[in-house]
């Protein structure tokens, strides 16, 4: 229990406000982790002969045991080993939805790779995935599920990428900007309208796929490197000058990555990496990364605070 002004407050109180690292909330998403793989390895080992409908009905049960599961424990004020079983409910849909179209006899059998060969059906499964992992935030409030929903719809963009038929590493690549950069608007709008707890999936894995699809034009591509270089350095220096005022550590890491890495590249491509000159450089590259957090530290939030609105006075 907590006292606050003279009030008892619940403990599952500050566990809903206040997300942290400790030992139990690390054993609890090690488990619910290593629960998906198991119960997808179970229905990996049912028999093929057994027909499709001994593996629907497993997919099923293991969906009504996790939603159960995430019903007892809310309402026993387990919230993130509760919002945890949720999150295991929405892992099961791609499975409860695959067995069903093979039982209805609508999944193709000789599908392919869905990110070479595209296919309403597993464009299907992403879309349900992604609805289900938004009705259970409805009914649970666990930011978690957030990160089922934006992976189900950065899948879900690479699947599309397969319209093309076989396509290439720069439409790949390029669907993953895509994707990325409206995941991330969409956690800014979350940020305005103060859901921030909601917003760090978002943001974490939208500037991911960015971070990937920049990455592919500046190693993999076979057009010029500098598509990816050059737009990972402008949007990186960009991230580390707005993380301060809006206060998200995720951009300031994926800034610090899009600062340094095309700095370091472009050094070792003009300056020999063998003399001190190009170590000089580096040392000077990670001081004006430290300087800078120095720089947000002392004026970024107060920057921040000049957009924010606040509410007015309380009447006395």
């Amino acid at each position: 229990m907590e006292e606050r002004a003279g009030v008892v407050l619940p403990l599952e109180q500050a566990e809903r406000s206040w997300p942290r690292v400790d030992p139990p909330n690390v054993l609890w998403f090690a488990g619910g982790y290593a629960m998906a793989l198991g119960s997808y390895g179970l229905l990996e080992t049912i028999p093929k002969s057994h027909g499709n409908l001994w593996i629907f009905i497993a997919a099923i049960a293991f969906l009504f045991a996790y939603a159960s599961g995430a019903w007892f424990l809310l309402r026993a004020s387990w919230w993130v080993p509760g919002g945890i079983a949720a999150a295991l409910a929405v892992a099961m849909m791609p499975a409860v939805s695959i067995a069903l179209f093979r039982l209805i006899g609508a999944w193709p059998e000789h599908l392919g790779d869905p990110f070479d060969h595209f296919s309403g059906y597993t464009l299907a499964v992403a879309a349900i995935t992604a609805l289900a992992a938004l009705v259970a935030f409805a009914l649970t409030r666990f930011s978690f599920l957030f990160a089922l929903l934006v992976g189900s719809v950065l899948v879900g963009s690479q699947m599309l990428a397969a319209v093309s038929d076989s396509p290439s590493g720069d439409e790949r690549a390029t669907a993953a900007l895509i994707a990325g950069a409206l995941t991330v608007i969409a956690g800014v709008f979350l940020d305005a309208f103060g859901r921030r707890r909601d917003a760090f999936w978002f943001h974490a894995l939208g500037w991911f796929s960015v971070a990937a699809g920049l990455v592919f034009f500046a190693f993999l591509s076979s057009g010029d490197h500098n598509r990816g270089w050059i737009p990972m350095l402008i949007v990186g220096v960009l991230m580390l000058i707005v993380s301060g005022p809006i206060g998200r550590a995720t951009w300031a890491f994926y800034g610090v990555l899009g600062y340094y890495a095309p700095l370091v590249h472009y050094l070792a491509a003009g300056l020999n990496n063998n003399r001190w000159t190009f170590t000089a450089a580096l040392l000077a590259v990670g001081l004006s990364i430290f300087l800078f957090g120095m720089v947000l530290h002392r004026f970024g939030r107060a920057l921040g605070q000049r957009f924010v609105r606040r509410p007015p006075p309380e009447l006395l």
